[in-house]
C-alpha cells in the first residue's frame, strides 16, 4: 500500500491554490485586454478613487450640458426659421398693398386682400410652431399653441368692426384689439406672460430663448396683415376708398415693423452664437475630463497581452509539474 504523507497533501493544496490564483489573474488580464481598462480599479489607484469619482461627475455634467446645448441649438434654429418665414410672408406684402392702393382695379384689390390673408395665416402658423413638443413662442407655457387660429382672430375682429365703414374707425378698432391690454391679450395670444426659462450651458452661461408671439414687432405684423385682410373682406363689404386707405395704413404698419423684426432676428442670432460657443467649450471640457479619466483606468494593450502570455506559460508549467508529480513512483524517484 502506498503511504500518503502530509507533505504530499500540503503540496497538492499548494499547487491547486497557485493554479486558482493564476487562473484568476489570467482572467483579469483577459478582461483588461478586451475592455482596455484595469480590472481592479481600487488596486490600480492604490485605494484613492476620489479623483476618478470627480472625473466621472465632470463627464456626467458635460453630457447633461451637451444635451441642453443641443436642445437649445435646435430650438433657436427653429425659432430663427419661423421668424424668417414671417419676414418672407410679410415683407413683399407691403409693396403689394401700396401698389393696389395706388390705383389698382377691383380685381387687384381682391388679390391684395387674398395675399394679406395668406400672409396673416402664414404668420400665425409660423408662430404656432413647436419643436420637441415645446411651443416656440408661447413663453413659459410650452405645451400649447402661442396664438389662436387665424380664422378665430379674424372672426373676432370682424364682429368688433361691425357696421363701421370709415377707414380711421376700422384701423383704430384693429389697432386697439392688438394693443397691450386689448382683445389680443385675452383671446388672441394664448401663451404665458412670463418668458421661457433660460437654458443653462455651464460656466455661469445660459441661453435666453424668450421671444414671444406677443412681442411688439410681431403684434404689429399681425395687426397690419389682419387689417389688410379685413379691408378686402367680402362680409364687411367696405367702400373701395376705405379699402385703399386701409391698405395704405397696413403697408405703413408692415414697413415700420420690418426693422423691429430684423432686430428680433439679430438678437436671436446673438443667442445662437452664444449656444455655438458653449457647445465648443463643453466639448473641450468633456474631452479633457475623458482623457484624464482614461489615464487613470486604461491599460496598455501590448503590456496586458505580454502579461497574459507570461501567465499562460506559468499556468501551463504548473500543470505540467503537477501532472509529472502525480505520476511519480518509487522507481522513477530513485532513478
Amino acid at each position: 500500500m502506498t503511504e500518503v504523507r502530509v507533505g504530499d497533501l500540503a503540496q497538492g493544496f499548494l499547487f491547486r491554490r497557485q493554479a486558482v490564483q493564476l487562473r484568476t489573474e489570467l482572467s483579469a488580464r483577459g478582461q483588461e485586454l478586451s475592455t482596455g481598462r484595469a480590472a481592479d480599479l481600487t488596486d490600480r489607484l492604490s485605494g484613492d478613487t476620489a479623483r476618478l469619482a470627480a472625473l466621472d461627475r465632470e463627464v456626467a455634467l458635460a453630457a447633461t450640458l451637451r444635451r441642453n446645448q443641443a436642445q437649445a441649438a435646435n430650438r433657436s434654429a427653429a425659432m430663427q426659421a419661423a421668424l424668417g418665414r414671417v419676414q418672407s410672408a410679410t415683407e413683399p406684402l407691403a409693396t403689394t398693398l401700396r401698389s393696389a392702393a395706388a390705383g389698382g382695379l377691383a380685381g387687384e384689390l381682391a388679390a391684395a386682400g387674398s395675399a394679406a390673408r395668406g400672409a396673416f395665416e402664414d404668420t400665425v402658423g409660423a408662430l404656432n410652431q413647436s419643436t420637441a413638443g415645446r411651443s416656440l413662442f408661447a413663453g413659459a407655457a410650452t405645451t400649447g399653441p402661442a396664438l389662436a387660429g387665424a380664422d378665430a382672430m379674424l372672426d373676432t375682429l370682424r364682429a368688433e368692426i361691425g357696421a363701421e365703414t370709415e377707414a380711421a374707425g376700422v384701423a383704430q378698432i384693429v389697432e386697439d384689439w392688438f394693443a397691450p391690454g386689448g382683445g389680443f391679450d385675452s383671446s388672441g395670444y394664448l401663451g404665458a406672460d412670463s418668458p421661457a426659462s433660460p437654458v443653462p450651458l455651464g460656466g455661469g452661461d445660459q441661453a435666453a430663448l424668450d421671444i414671444r408671439a406677443d412681442a411688439p414687432a410681431l403684434r404689429q405684423v399681425l395687426a397690419a396683415s389682419a387689417l389688410a385682410t379685413l379691408a378686402a373682406d367680402a362680409a364687411l363689404n367696405l367702400p373701395e376708398d376705405t379699402v385703399r386707405a386701409l391698405f395704405d395704413t397696413a403697408a405703413e404698419g408692415l414697413g415700420s415693423a420690418g426693422p423691429q423684426l430684423i432686430g428680433l432676428r439679430a438678437d436671436l442670432g446673438a443667442e445662437e452664437a452664444r449656444i455655438e460657443r458653449a457647445g465648443a467649450r463643453i466639448e473641450a471640457s468633456a474631452g479633457g475630463a475623458r482623457r484624464a479619466r482614461a489615464s487613470l483606468i486604461e491599460v496598455d494593450g501590448y503590456e496586458a497581452a505580454t502579461r497574459m502570455e507570461a501567465l499562460s506559460q506559468k499556468l501551463e508549467s504548473l500543470y505540467a509539474v503537477t501532472a509529472r508529480l502525480s505520476r511519480l513512483t518509487l522507481l522513477e524517484t530513485i532513478r
